[in-house]
């Protein structure tokens, strides 16, 4: 008995087919199916009742399943463990983010970090765009992935730009300021401002507000809600309101930056290799914002 042939029999138990299994496990049916009866053979048992193409599992083979599968998970975690040891992978990578991107992309990305890069474990934060790069250097997170509004050459962090992200000034579309067709600083001054803040101690004047009115809030997203139902005006990326804008619930105001574009970045510390699967999310971040 070997783990290849309890990997087989687990496969073939979850599938319910040997074609399938072969298929997940990207092997030859064949040989699949000799492993499956080279087991049963070892344990002098039928694992499985055939019936047509679907295999079920016998009584033997539902008495030794949860075993069997015990088994692969302890392989997997010493693999795990050797990784670690030898340097391979960092057992725990912490990522700060901010939310300009939409969470549902957050979503469908995270279970792949997850699956591809098993020996290494994930922490993913939301944080406000003006303190992910101090976060960078002060080392309470690895790597971060947001708007970069520092435009400074920090030597302690390096900053890899992954696509051009829309910034846009938008209100209610029932707000004063979307029905005026030029809009200038004075009439923004005078408006309530959803703004961004931040904890990070060094001055940004990127993310200053303009109005004298003005509630600051550390992510887009409540920046969004409060715009929608607090009959303020402020600036956010594209890729959060779009649906928005089609829904004609946000308007763009009419002022000279209106619509202006950041880079969307990877915060890395100076110096620090990048790790695969930093890497590899990268380039997923890359593609999307290019598509969009």
């Amino acid at each position: 008995m070997n783990l290849s042939q309890i990997e087989a029999f687990c496969t073939v138990a979850d599938s319910g087919s040997v074609s399938e299994a072969a298929r997940q496990l990207d092997c030859n049916r064949t040989k699949l199916s000799m492993s499956i009866k080279a087991l049963e053979k070892e344990l002098s048992v039928e694992l499985f009742i055939r019936s047509g193409n679907q295999l079920m599992l016998s009584e033997a083979g539902k008495a030794i399943y949860r075993d069997s599968q015990n088994l692969l998970v302890t392989e997997a975690r010493i693999r795990q463990t050797c990784a670690q040891v030898s340097g391979d992978f960092s057992a725990e990578v912490w990522i700060a983010r901010d939310d300009s991107l939409p969470d549902e992309l957050w979503q469908s990305l995270s279970p792949h970090l997850n699956n591809d890069f098993p020996s290494t474990s994930f922490n993913i934060i939301l944080a406000s765009s003006g303190d992910l790069a101090n976060l960078v250097v002060t080392g309470q997170v690895d790597f971060a992935f947001g708007v970069d509004y520092e435009r400074t050459d920090d030597p302690h962090v390096t900053y890899q730009p992954l696509g051009k992200i829309r910034m846009m000034s938008v209100c209610g579309a029932v707000h004063p300021l979307s029905k005026m067709r030029r809009v200038t600083d004075n009439d923004l001054r005078h408006s309530m401002q959803a703004a961004m803040v931040y904890l990070n101690e060094k001055d940004n004047p990127e993310l200053k507000p303009l109005s004298i009115r003005h509630v600051g809030f550390s992510s887009f997203d409540y920046m969004l809600h409060c715009i929608l139902n607090e009959d303020a005006w402020g600036v956010l990326p594209e890729p959060l309101i779009r649906h928005h804008l089609r829904k004609q619930e946000l308007a763009v105001i009419k002022h000279t930056y209106g619509l202006t574009q950041e880079d969307y970045c990877m915060f890395t510390p100076a110096g620090m290799s990048e790790h695969p699967a930093m890497s590899w999310l990268a380039d997923k971040l890359n593609e999307y914002l290019f598509d969009f």
